[in-house]
């Protein structure tokens, strides 16, 4: 968890054309609030489930891996569907002469409840928000202004990626090669996050179950056996282009808990990684 921080900016927000106003973490409990917030704000869905209610009776439901962004100043509650079941939510606020602007290109996607095929690495965006501003101090803040930025493009980057209109293909076999091909290049643009192949399914405009009958019958393997694979050449890479490097950072820079990591090696390559290169 990455408890609650106000940022404090004193003058700096009238240099800052975006800052953070507040960034954190928790178990969410029930927030009323009638009149709004008053800066702009992110929610992240890492587990558990719930349930915004904005103006006019709209039901916004999160579940793990998802996003929705908020405008400031309209009014809304939310509060975990099962309190015994827990929320964990993560949030980041923003204000700004930048942010309007910046906000124009996410009007389609504002109270809107977003999957995120990429949660993992934008969550350790948030997170790198929340160290930079809990060491307090100017150059924190403006360092998390740009932290800040990176993360709004990267959400919009991922979103508009999944809903870009797809190019008319002469046939349904060459929309599914292209939609493959898509799928896979995200695959190996996160291969060191928490990839959920239901998300890529859903990203690629797929059923889970039909998608991954689709990669079988392009690849000759799952999407899963897919990353996997990938993973391991890209372990060997990392050991040969990293002298030193011990198995904990390998397996760290792949996502993977090192127990796994070193069970999966075993099982492609016949050794552990340190008996692999040992015999090299």
């Amino acid at each position: 968890m990455m408890p609650f921080l106000l940022a404090e900016f004193a003058a700096l927000e009238q240099r800052l054309p975006l800052y953070v106003y507040i960034v954190g973490s928790h178990e969410q409990k029930r927030i009323e609030r009638p009149d709004g917030y008053p800066a702009h704000q992110i929610f992240f869905c890492r587990g558990g489930s719930g349930t915004i209610r904005t103006e006019g009776g709209k039901e916004l439901r999160m579940t793990a891996n998802t996003l929705l962004l908020l405008p400031s100043g309209v009014p809304h509650e939310y509060a975990p569907d099962d309190p015994a079941d827990g929320w964990d939510l993560g949030f980041v606020s923003f204000d700004g002469t930048a942010a309007e602007s910046m906000l124009q290109p996410f009007a389609p996607l504002a109270l809107t409840v977003l999957s995120s095929p990429g949660f993992d690495g934008l969550w350790r965006q948030l997170e790198a928000i929340w160290h930079v501003v809990s060491r307090g101090g100017e150059p924190s803040y403006w360092e998390s202004s740009r932290l800040l930025y990176g993360l709004l493009l990267a959400i919009l980057k991922e979103q508009t990626a999944s809903r870009s209109p797809k190019r008319r293909s002469d046939s349904p076999q060459e929309s599914a090669h292209d939609a493959l091909k898509a799928a896979v290049s995200f695959i190996h643009d996160h291969y060191q996050d928490r990839l959920v192949v239901s998300n890529i399914a859903r990203a690629a405009g797929y059923s889970p179950q039909h998608f991954n009958r689709l990669f079988i019958r392009h690849y000759e393997v799952s999407p899963n056996q897919y990353i996997q694979q990938l993973r391991m050449r890209r372990s060997v890479q990392l050991f040969r282009e990293q002298p030193g490097l011990t198995v904990d950072q390998a397996a760290g820079q792949l996502g993977l808990e090192t127990s796994y990591f070193i069970r999966l090696f075993k099982r492609f390559y016949g050794k552990t990684p340190k008996q692999y290169f040992k015999s090299e």
